[in-house]
C-alpha cells in the first residue's frame, strides 16, 4: 500500500474541514496507476512531502 495523494473535505454532519489521504493497493501490481476520483472531486488536493 503507498500513498498517492492528500484531499480537503467537509466532514458532514458537523460540517468539519478534514484532510484525507488517499493510499491505494493494486493487486494486479500495476503499480503506476492511481485512482482519481477524489482528486478530481475535491478541488483542494496536494502531494504530501515526506510520508
Amino acid at each position: 500500500m503507498t500513498y498517492r495523494y492528500s484531499y480537503e473535505e467537509r466532514w458532514q454532519p458537523k460540517d468539519i474541514l478534514v484532510t484525507f489521504r488517499m493510499y491505494q493497493l493494486n493487486f494486479d501490481g500495476a503499480n503506476d496507476r492511481t485512482f482519481n476520483k477524489y482528486w478530481e472531486q475535491y478541488p483542494v488536493h496536494f502531494i504530501e512531502e515526506n510520508i
